[in-house]
C-alpha cells in the first residue's frame, strides 16, 4: 500500500508531495534511500555533495522515471524541475 501511495505521489508532476521532517527516515527506506545516507554515500544528482538530513533537498523522478535526490543548496533545488522534464531531450 505505501508503494502504491508514493507511486501515486510522484505521478502528477504538477503536485508537490511535501512531508514533515520526522517522516524523512520513512520515506528514505521505502526507496532504499536511509542506508545510503547513514552510510555518507546519497548524492545530490545536480552537484555530488553527500546529502545528510541537515542538507536534504528532495526526493524526485526524473524524466526517465528514476529516484534521484537534491541538496538544500537553492541552485540544484532550482535546476530539479529541468532535471524532471529535459532528461529526455
Amino acid at each position: 500500500m505505501k508503494t502504491h501511495y508514493f507511486t501515486r505521489m510522484f505521478s502528477d508532476r504538477k503536485k508537490l508531495p511535501a512531508f514533515h521532517e520526522r517522516e524523512l527516515d520513512e520515506i528514505l527506506q521505502t526507496f532504499d534511500l536511509l542506508n545510503l545516507m547513514e552510510k555518507g554515500e546519497l548524492l545530490c544528482s545536480i552537484c555530488d555533495s553527500v546529502i545528510t538530513k541537515d542538507i536534504f533537498g528532495c526526493i524526485y523522478l526524473n524524466s526517465n522515471n528514476e529516484i534521484r535526490t537534491a541538496c538544500s543548496n537553492p541552485y540544484c533545488l532550482e535546476k530539479v524541475p529541468q532535471e524532471m522534464k529535459n532528461e529526455s531531450d
